[in-house]
C-alpha cells in the first residue's frame, strides 16, 4: 500500500472539528496551531479539489456558514495573489 498516495487521498477534518472553540467570524490572519493546520493540512487540500467540489463544500448546509464564508474569503484571496510564487 502506498503511505503517500493513501494519506493525500483523505481529507482532513474540516476546520470546526479539528479548532470547535475557534469563532470563524471572528477570525483576521490565522496564528498557531490554526495557521499551521490551515497550511501543511487544509488549503493543500482545498487547492486539491476542483471548482465543483469547492462550490459544493461552499453550499453544504451542514458547514457552518461562517466557516463557508471564511473558505471563500480565503480562496478569493489566494485567486487574487499575484505575490505568491504557487
Amino acid at each position: 500500500m502506498n503511505l503517500r498516495k493513501a494519506s493525500s487521498e483523505q481529507a482532513p477534518s474540516n476546520p470546526w472539528e479539528v479548532f470547535p472553540d475557534v469563532d470563524a467570524e471572528g477570525l483576521g490572519s490565522l496564528q498557531g496551531n490554526l495557521e499551521h493546520w490551515w497550511q501543511y493540512c487544509w488549503w493543500p487540500h482545498w487547492q486539491s479539489l476542483t471548482r465543483e467540489q469547492r462550490e459544493e463544500w461552499l453550499q453544504d448546509p451542514a458547514h457552518p456558514e461562517a466557516w463557508r464564508e471564511y473558505v471563500q474569503l480565503q480562496d478569493a484571496f489566494a485567486s487574487n495573489d499575484t505575490e505568491s510564487p504557487v
